[in-house]
């Protein structure tokens, strides 16, 4: 009977201390050629982005009243983590919104860079390293980006072995 009741307490603390087995994160990478800023749209499990965010701005962050030290720390964060380099130069991104959605565990961050021209010839670079100091091989992230007019979608997976995505722009899609 105490061997059940223990495996049964030991079932219930591992079942609560472990959220959600996977490790992942989802970002849309798009470039607007009317305002020519390329957005991102980051959809990361809240409590892993919270692990992860308060170790750079060492305090607990509250992602439904965001500071402005906070917002520095999400910029700083990002520009970290995951971009967008032009011909070798790297974009500075910056924080735009997000939207907590607790009941699903997921905060969807949006940011955005300064304004760029691409064009045919461009050396792009896209990186990922979202979450993978904090949980190595388990983390994958998906990338979709989109790049109209050059091409409508690509779709790839940052992994720790692979986190990089060189592409030169070469034609239009039209």
């Amino acid at each position: 009977m105490v061997l059940k009741l223990l495996s049964l307490i030991i079932l219930s603390i591992s079942i609560t201390s472990f959220k959600h087995p996977i490790k992942a994160s989802a970002s849309l990478i798009e470039y607007d050629e009317q305002s020519n800023k390329i957005k991102f749209e980051c959809r990361l499990f809240i409590d892993d982005f919270e692990k992860s965010i308060n170790k750079t701005l060492a305090k607990n962050i509250n992602l439904t009243s965001l500071t402005k030290e906070d917002i520095l720390g999400m910029n700083a964060y990002f520009n970290d983590y995951l971009g967008i380099s032009v011909n070798d130069k790297p974009l500075v991104i910056k924080y735009k919104t997000c939207e907590v959605l607790k009941e699903y565990n997921l905060v969807i961050v949006k940011l955005e860079d300064n304004v760029i021209k691409l064009k045919i010839g461009d050396k792009v670079k896209v990186f990922n390293t979202l979450f993978f100091a904090d949980f190595g091989y388990i983390q994958t992230n998906r990338i979709t980006i989109r790049m109209p007019p050059f091409f409508n979608e690509s779709n790839i997976e940052a992994t720790m072995d692979r986190y990089e995505f060189p592409f030169t722009i070469k034609m239009y899609n039209k």
